[in-house]
């Protein structure tokens, strides 16, 4: 009997692997919520490849990402000494970099994290009005893993994500820096702080998102050639910290 439900098992993956990858499409934009599409989609689910577009909220268009290809892990669908009993799938990018996709009994993970995206690609799947500001630059993401349960929202790991040649459309001028993003999830709540590797606008902070609430708080001053005109916006968004030319920064928001 077992034998035979083995057989059956066995069939329906491989049945289901075999479809083809246009299925995926469908899936790819319910998960991030209509702002991710995989467009030029070829092969199956078990072995395929897409170009990623990110749709931009300011615009209202959908811009074209980097290509990637999948390959499923068969290694790691059996359970026992040879496999972990888990569906994993490695995700290469263009160019470069990837990472890998688990999901097991008890939850999803993404390891081996290296994966270069532009900014607006990452801005698409922020929550609330953050995908709004028009973020320009490229972000690389990095982490050994990031886990959460299926039946909970807990969630364990850490990303850094160094963001180069950083900019928002409502700051003219040239990029504001390049800075550096780490994200912890512990439990029910993400957090995040962001500091400076160099740049016009200097800034750091620390923040949270938890039961559905944002915050962030921190210090910024202006630097460099351009520092009169970003001083004025600054004045306009935070208020004067301890010492001249600093000012402090705080952001709240409710997701919905």
């Amino acid at each position: 009997k077992r034998l035979w439900l083995f057989g059956v098992g066995l069939f329906l993956v491989s049945a289901i692997v075999q479809l083809p990858a246009d299925w995926l499409a469908p899936w790819i934009a319910a998960a991030t919520h209509q702002r991710w599409r995989l467009a030029a989609v070829e092969g199956t689910l078990w072995q395929g490849r897409a170009i990623v577009y990110g749709f931009d909220r300011p615009s209202g268009r959908w811009h074209p990402g980097r290509g990637l290809r999948w390959r499923l892990a068969a290694s790691e669908l059996l359970p026992g000494p040879g496999g972990l009993g888990r569906l994993a799938v490695q995700v290469d990018l263009d160019e470069g970099g990837g990472a890998r996709l688990a999901a097991g009994i008890r939850g999803w993970s993404i390891e081996r994290i290296d994966a270069m995206l532009s900014a607006d690609q990452v801005a698409a799947l922020l929550p609330g009005t953050l995908g709004d500001y028009g973020w320009s630059g490229t972000m690389r993401g990095r982490g050994a893993q990031y886990r959460c349960r299926w039946t909970r929202s807990e969630c364990t790991g850490q990303i850094e994500l160094p963001w180069e040649r950083a900019a928002v459309a409502q700051i003219p001028g040239p990029p504001l820096g390049d800075y550096l993003l780490r994200l912890t999830a512990e439990g029910e709540a993400l957090r995040f702080d962001l500091t400076t590797v160099r740049g016009r606008l200097q800034i750091a902070g620390a923040g949270e998102l938890s039961a559905g609430k944002l915050r962030f708080t921190g210090e910024a001053a202006a630097a460099g050639e351009s520092a009169g005109n970003l001083d004025t916006i600054l004045r306009t968004l935070g208020r004067p910290g301890a010492a001249p030319g600093r000012y402090l920064i705080e952001y709240r928001e409710t997701m919905k």
